[in-house]
């Protein structure tokens, strides 16, 4: 009589099958990009990281150029320069009714999608990596606004091409709030 049986181990799932991922796109530089394919099942800190991206993308800042310019506003305010303050407080609100901004989905885009040899866990190098590409390759650039905008305002009805346009013509109004911010250069990076 068996009163033990052994019971087999529960095998521990690679993060291959625990986050199963399928390849969407190849950059010009050869670099295979993936998105998870169920959006359910994505790693906790990508997750919440995202969640903090799509944040800052509907606010169509990023959260350096939010912190620098809350900055300038408290230094306006406290030299006593209401109007530069109430300036720099416009441009914000401005952008609030933007359709979207490129700075800020390419930051959601680093964060969702995966090249090669990605870890689970974020890491800045992989995420300046893709940035990088990004940056250097317009189609991919293209093809993840796209799809970041899709996946931020869940498949908006707007067309790619329509969205695109949008943002190429409203550079020029994403670009103004720069006047407020310090130019960086590589002695300030």
């Amino acid at each position: 009589m068996i009163f033990f049986k052994n019971k087999k181990k529960n095998e521990i799932k690679g993060v291959e099958s625990q986050f199963e991922t399928r390849k969407i796109f190849e950059d010009r530089f050869g670099n295979n990009w993936f998105e998870y394919t169920n959006k359910m099942n994505i790693p906790a800190t990508r997750t919440l990281a995202a969640e903090v991206a799509t944040r800052f993308a509907d606010m169509n800042l990023t959260k350096a150029k939010m912190k620098d310019l809350i900055s300038k506003i408290k230094g306006f305010a406290n030299s006593g320069d209401i109007v530069q303050a109430f300036a720099i407080l416009q441009e914000i609100e401005f952008r609030l009714d933007f359709i979207g901004e490129e700075e800020t989905l390419l930051e959601f885009a680093s964060i969702y999608f995966l090249i090669d040899g990605e870890p689970e866990i974020l890491t800045e190098s992989f995420q300046a990596k893709k940035k990088a590409a990004l940056k250097d390759d317009a189609e991919a650039r293209a093809f993840f606004l796209s799809r970041a905008f899709q996946i931020i305002t869940n498949y908006s009805t707007l067309s790619e091409t329509d969205f695109l346009k949008y943002l190429k013509a409203n550079q020029v109004h994403a670009d103004r709030i720069l006047r407020f911010l310090p130019v960086k250069t590589s002695e300030n990076i």
